[in-house]
């Protein structure tokens, strides 16, 4: 299904369950689609499941235009508004939770009960004050900005070396099986929309933000983590009111998609937490 946002780009989304039961919107991840939350999408039952596409993603309109966290933030709006939907749980996933995170900045905590964090730091790119952002905290402005150049000049190499630092465990296995997983991935995405949201992304601080939620919040991450800091999580719990952690051993940043299962009763656990 696609509901119309004020741009007038095509939104592509999958409701499933009852709508009187709660409901959960699930926002995936960079580079990907609603299909990293499919398995909890059509597993969780007893709440209201939401899935989508963001702008520039999957099945949703590719602009070359309008694209940084305010407009998915924006977007996330339009769709509650378009459903009628209130007391909203959010699982955002990497960039999913920088969405949530950019949502609470800009409309607050209206029409939202309550908001899962995937393995997503408030801040992506570390400097000498701060050591909680992505890559253990190695990436600062310099490899930042390399891996925007490096995506200007060969998206595919670049993608396969953001996704072997997410994915360490893959490192050494045939790198022709992993190009034919990335052409797959990129083949569904629009070039622009990956790299300005990069860039949106790695601009963000979201350090205040984070300081004013009031609402339960479940922090899922990944130990040891390939992504972010492990660290990441004890700065959230200390600046955040009302925590839930669940780290995933042994794991990857992917383990929503590697391990949906887990995820899915881990969410579940949480949720029954809020009743």
């Amino acid at each position: 299904m696609f509901f119309k946002n004020s741009y007038a780009y095509n939104i592509y989304y999958e409701d499933f369950g009852k709508k009187e039961d709660k409901a959960i919107i699930f926002l995936h991840a960079w580079g990907s689609d609603h299909n990293d939350f499919k398995y909890a999408s059509e597993n969780l039952e007893g709440y209201r499941r939401i899935i989508y596409d963001h702008r520039g993603f999957g099945q949703s309109d590719k602009p070359n235009e309008n694209m940084s966290l305010r407009h998915l933030a924006n977007d996330l709006k339009e769709l509650i508004e378009y459903l009628e939907l209130k007391d909203v749980v959010l699982v955002g996933y990497s960039m999913g939770a920088c969405v949530v995170y950019k949502y609470l900045q800009i409309y607050g905590e209206d029409k939202i009960s309550s908001i899962v964090i995937c393995d997503m730091t408030p801040k992506v790119v570390s400097d000498k004050k701060w050591k909680y952002g992505v890559m253990g905290g190695r990436f600062g402005e310099k490899e930042f900005l390399d891996s925007i150049a490096n995506q200007f000049d060969d998206m595919h190499d670049a993608y396969l070396k953001m996704y072997l630092d997410i994915n360490p465990e893959l490192k050494g296995r045939n790198n022709d099986a992993l190009k034919r997983i990335i052409e797959s991935d990129l083949k569904g995405n629009s070039f622009y929309s990956i790299t300005s949201m990069w860039f949106s992304i790695g601009y963000e601080d979201f350090r205040d933000t984070i300081k004013k939620i009031t609402l339960p919040t479940a922090l899922f991450f990944a130990n040891p983590g390939s992504l972010v800091n492990p660290e990441t999580v004890k700065y959230l719990e200390n600046n955040i009111k009302n925590t839930y952690t669940c780290l995933f051993e042994k794991s990857s940043h992917s383990f929503v998609n590697y391990k949906p299962k887990k995820f899915t009763r881990e969410l579940e656990l949480f949720l029954k937490t809020l009743k």
